[in-house]
């Protein structure tokens, strides 16, 4: 619906863009005819032209007059645009040279088409800029996460060779390799299957099931991490039925559960609320943590991203993107806020079928 509505503005447009130059070109004829008439009606009124010249002369340089006018009535009525569409050009230029800081300035308001133009062209650099940033911090955070364990597994192989080391001490070196193998491995699974998800455009497997008996469940799974910290898990809400990928969706409520526990002080409270209306289902999660801001909290989606910067907490910064997309593929909508400095709700939108 979205398409056809864009598509349907595009299309219009162009009509208005045809419209323009259509009326531009037909004033500048209608202006040279005009003034070359002018200067007839005056020089035959004043006898430079009589009326038995007047035909021969008229056949012979009416054509070169108006060719004249029109040439210079051109180069007036065409400069102003041509100035700005140089500038354009010349900001476009920058922007395939790398620049993307570059923005143009809007004109008089009466100036409608230009002032749209202006802002797209803007919007554009803005979001080309916000995409090659993502894209650098893509490739350090990428970097990082998998030269971490690498280079542990190194350190702690070379350490195991030597002769000199208890039992104790290389049973804690193999730990530690066998954790940080595991933990590349989990890096290289998610990077898999983010990229799949990615790449999905269309969702298959739907299936209709219980949405809240399937939160529950998955509640109880992670007991073993919750219950280590002492947390009360709660759950709100009636049965509620939905059609939609059942092993996608379950996907969202471990790594947002597993969130949530990870970064919720001891002893503390995480609320799962579900209502529904007639077209969709709203779930809300929610629990205690530290104060996030509102950069972190714009951020929160991006691949790779930890609010956490020390690293110091597991995990590799792919779960909630992978969450945001899967949410993406369901038509759904996902948001995070940060309430009191104390709490962080994500709040989702599903549609029933």
């Amino acid at each position: 619906m979205m398409k056809k509505k864009h598509k349907k503005k595009q299309n219009y447009g162009r009509v208005k863009i045809t419209l323009f130059s259509g009326l531009a070109l037909l004033f500048i004829l209608l202006l040279t005819l005009g003034i070359a008439t002018l200067i007839y009606f005056i020089l035959s009124k004043y006898g430079i032209v009589d009326k038995f010249n007047y035909k021969t002369v008229m056949v012979i340089d009416y054509a070169g007059v108006c060719t004249v006018i029109g040439f210079i009535l051109s180069i007036i009525v065409v400069h102003r645009p041509a100035a700005k569409m140089q500038k354009l050009l010349d900001a476009m230029e920058q922007i395939a040279n790398g620049d993307f800081s570059v923005r143009l300035r809007k004109q008089k308001k009466h100036e409608k088409f230009i002032n749209r133009t202006v802002d797209m062209f803007n919007n554009m650099a803005q979001q080309l800029g916000s995409t090659e940033m993502l894209s650098n911090d893509f490739i350090s955070n990428f970097s990082h996460e998998f030269k971490t364990p690498i280079a542990s597994i190194n350190g702690f192989a070379k350490l195991l060779k030597d002769e000199n080391l208890s039992d104790e001490e290389k049973n804690e070196y193999l730990d530690i390799i066998l954790q940080e193998s595991e933990r590349l491995s989990n890096l290289s699974i998610n990077i898999l299957s983010l990229s799949k998800l990615e790449q999905q455009t269309i969702l298959t497997n739907k299936t209709e099931f219980n949405l809240s008996e399937q939160i529950r469940i998955i509640i109880g799974s992670l007991y073993t991490k919750w219950s280590a910290k002492n947390l009360d898990i709660v759950f709100e809400g009636e049965d509620i039925f939905i059609n939609a990928n059942k092993e996608m969706l379950g996907q969202v409520w471990i790594n947002l559960l597993d969130n949530a526990i990870k970064f919720s002080p001891e002893s503390k409270e995480v609320i799962f609320r579900i209502t529904r209306d007639e077209n969709n289902v709203y779930i809300s999660l929610r629990n205690y943590g530290k104060t996030v801001s509102d950069d972190q909290l714009n951020r929160i989606f991006d691949k790779f991203y930890q609010g956490d910067e020390s690293h110091f907490t597991s995990g590799n910064g792919l779960g909630l993107p992978m969450v945001k997309r899967i949410i993406e593929l369901h038509n759904g909508k996902i948001n995070v806020t940060n309430k009191n400095n104390s709490i962080i709700v994500f709040d989702l939108e599903l549609p029933i079928y």
